[in-house]
């Protein structure tokens, strides 16, 4: 195989990006059927668990017995196929900025993809309060990794590809390519640019065509929220105040929460087969006696928005449904926490409701209302992400009257939790992830590509070249300024909204992208 120069490594700067749009088309039409049929095996996995179930309860305790025994041979070969392939494991979010950081590979992809499909579909399928959204992500990645292998592109090229497949997974996932776009730049990489805009507006606007062929052309989440339009503007804005406050500390609750049961899980000092039986268990258990809890909770948010269920109720689901999404996820099963999130927002949002309608006589109309408000703020308090989470409630209901709402408690979630002081769910998961998972790679000699956005009142913004400590072997080969390339000097003043192009030895970037990037983003 040929190796990579310095030379080859600077004609990429140069060469066109045609055929990398149409690989992110191609990408992103794959992840749309894969995504599809993922989300219809879900489906389906789901009625049958409920039909089961339910007849079981009118066929005597051995039925019953059988399907305990069922749901406990479900959580051990979910478990194999987790311990075979490793990088399957969780919602699949973090490995995904593990790949893009150059921390990790997909050895196997294919078989990991297969792996993640069949392993998603077996733990949500069998009740347990994960999401699809991450592992559409992953799947995403897989192929966009795979279209990088199978037509030998550069490395450069991979990042671009695969950044398309996640955003075009979650797309899939929800019906929303626009938040799939935003996700891949706000959460993914957190800078844009206008390769990466096209590329992953392309896969996700392919993925959605595909999915809507599949799935026709209805909102994610079929809820009728109508903004309350007679209630005095100011009176609004107050309430939507104390909401992003109150969802900013729920969301904290939920963050320590899924830390603290995934550390008792592993230092549990009891075989695993019998955490996993536990586990598969309760989520039998929650099957009979409370399946509001179970599975992602799609359809949990379409019935509270009309359903009468007591402050009290309530309360007690969200409990459940909290702690029992941690457990879930402390195994290390295929699954997400996106889609529990935003149920769990949304039940916040009923309580607030309904609070208001008892306190406060305020309409019922609200009811609705705040549970979109309550996802959307959820979202953005766990993950970090406003301008993803507003953009994805408001394609996930189709109403963009909430759109001032939505964005009030975002960013009054979003400074709180800041306050707070906690890292964004994503980012610890992803310093959390096994240390026997990182791609090991020796000193080849091989140097390669990198680019770093610049941000305003960053590290690099508005020094020259000759000013900055460069870590040793890292050369400013360009710096690219409203789409025109710079040949860099020493006494080149870098400026906001540049993006440098570093060259740097292969064995390196590992260690050094994320300095880089922190160099380029924070001061």
């Amino acid at each position: 195989m040929k190796k990579e120069t310095v030379a080859d490594n600077l004609k990429l700067l140069q060469k066109g990006s045609g055929k990398l749009y149409l690989l992110c088309i191609i990408v992103g039409a794959l992840t749309g059927f894969t995504v599809s049929l993922y989300r219809w095996a879900l489906n389906y996995a789901n009625h049958f668990r409920e039909f089961i179930v339910k007849n079981s309860l009118s066929e005597g305790t051995l039925t019953i017995f059988l399907i305990w025994i069922s749901f406990i041979l479900i959580g051990l070969i979910i478990d194999y196929i987790s311990k075979k392939y490793p990088k399957i494991s969780g919602s699949g979010i973090p490995q995904v900025k593990g790949i893009l950081l150059r921390k990790l590979d997909y050895v196997n992809w294919f078989q990991e993809l297969i792996a993640k499909f069949i392993a998603g579909l077996m733990s949500i399928g069998a009740g347990l309060s994960l999401g699809r959204e991450g592992p559409s992500v992953q799947l995403g990645s897989y192929i966009g990794f795979g279209i990088t292998k199978i037509f030998k592109r550069d490395s450069i090229e991979k990042k671009y590809l695969v950044t398309s497949g996640s955003s075009a997974g979650l797309a899939g996932a929800f019906g929303a390519p626009l938040s799939g776009v935003m996700f891949a730049l706000e959460e993914l990489h957190k800078y844009i640019s206008a390769k990466l805009l096209i590329c992953t507006f392309l896969a996700s606007i392919a993925s959605d065509f595909v999915g809507r062929r599949m799935f026709g052309m209805d909102t994610s989440f079929n809820l009728i929220a109508n903004y309350p339009k007679n209630i005095n503007p100011y009176y609004q804005f107050i309430l939507y105040i104390i909401l992003g406050i109150v969802i900013a500390f729920f969301g904290k609750l939920f963050t320590l929460t899924l830390i603290k049961v995934q550390d008792k899980f592993k230092e549990l000092k009891i075989s695993r087969w019998i955490k996993i039986s536990f586990v598969m268990s309760t989520s039998l258990l929650f099957c009979y006696f409370l399946p509001e809890v179970t599975g992602g909770g799609h359809e949990l948010v379409e019935e509270m928005a009309g359903g009468n269920r007591t402050i009290q109720l309530l309360i007690l689901i969200f409990l459940a449904k909290l702690f029992f999404t941690a457990l879930c996820y402390a195994t290390g099963f295929a699954g997400g926490i996106f889609l529990p999130m935003l149920v769990l927002g949304a039940i916040i949002g009923k309580i607030y409701g309904l609070t208001l309608i008892k306190y406060l006589g305020v309409g019922l109309d609200f009811v609705p209302h705040f549970m979109v408000l309550g996802m959307a703020g959820y979202f953005v308090a766990v993950v970090r992400a406003p301008i993803t989470g507003a953009v994805l409630i408001l394609e996930m209901t189709g109403n963009f009257d909430h759109l001032l709402a939505l964005v009030t408690v975002s960013v009054v979630a979003y400074y709180v939790t800041e306050l707070l002081g906690l890292e964004p769910i994503y980012e610890i998961l992803f310093k959390r992830m096994p240390k026997d998972t990182p791609m090991k790679e020796e000193d080849s000699g091989k140097k390669t590509i990198i680019t770093v956005p610049v941000m305003a009142e960053s590290e690099l913004d508005g020094k020259t070249i000759s000013e900055i400590k460069w870590a040793e072997d890292v050369l400013v080969v360009a710096i690219c300024r409203n789409e025109h390339e710079i040949i860099p000097k020493g006494n080149s003043v870098i400026e906001s909204g540049d993006v440098l192009t570093l060259l740097l030895p292969e064995v390196k970037v590992y260690e050094m992208k994320e300095i880089l990037y922190k160099q380029g983003n924070t001061k």
